[in-house]
């Protein structure tokens, strides 16, 4: 399911467990590969967009990964949002916000949940960091920017009693395996945070 509705029955004292599923960046083959899936099996999901990038492609890290990867337009994203899948903000055009003054990235911040709001007509509720880093300070302005969450990629399960603008996820890609991402889920995600922070 999606972010909110994963922090909807997050805290609504629902019993049992549930994946909420992001995407980050808004590449195009969230919409060509995942969204038929999505689609299949009766999922929903979240896709975090870099909101000045929409229609053009990865130029935070093209360089760094020896490879251009397009990004989703706007008629894509409105047929993303059609078939019930939810967006959220992931800056203005994916900085290293914690590296910033606080006028630039309260900016990165603001700025891109208006202009997706304004793109799209939909609520735009939820953060996900730029390179799933940040700091206090970071994490207050998403706070004070009137988001209802931010994810990061500190690694684990996220549980009722975590700060919700600072919460884990699970990291999935090609690379990794079925064997890792199934300990992942079965490692307790206080030890993946001390793993984490000890690499």
């Amino acid at each position: 399911m999606s972010v909110g509705e994963g922090l909807h029955l997050l805290h609504s004292n629902t019993e049992g467990k549930f994946v909420a599923l992001t995407f980050d960046d808004g590449y195009t083959d969230t919409f060509t590969q995942a969204l038929p899936l999505l689609k299949k099996y009766g999922c929903t999901a979240t896709c975090y967009l870099v909101s000045d990038a929409i229609g053009t492609h990865n130029h935070w890290d093209a360089a760094y990964l020896s490879e251009t990867k397009p990004l989703m337009s706007h008629h894509q994203v409105h047929r993303w949002l059609a078939a019930g899948m939810e967006i959220g903000s992931h800056s203005r055009s994916h900085p290293k916000l914690q590296e910033l003054d606080e006028a630039t990235a309260s900016a990165e911040i603001v700025e891109s949940r208006q202009a997706l709001r304004a793109a799209f007509g939909v609520h735009v509720d939820h953060f996900a960091y730029p390179f799933g880093r940040f700091s206090q300070a970071t994490a207050d302005l998403v706070r004070r920017a009137g988001y209802d969450s931010a994810v990061s990629l500190l690694p684990g399960v996220a549980g009722t009693t975590d700060d919700r603008y600072r919460l884990p996820r699970i990291f999935v890609d090609g690379t990794r395996g079925w064997y890792k991402f199934l300990l992942q889920i079965a490692t307790p995600y206080e030890n993946l945070r001390r793993r984490a922070r000890s690499e």
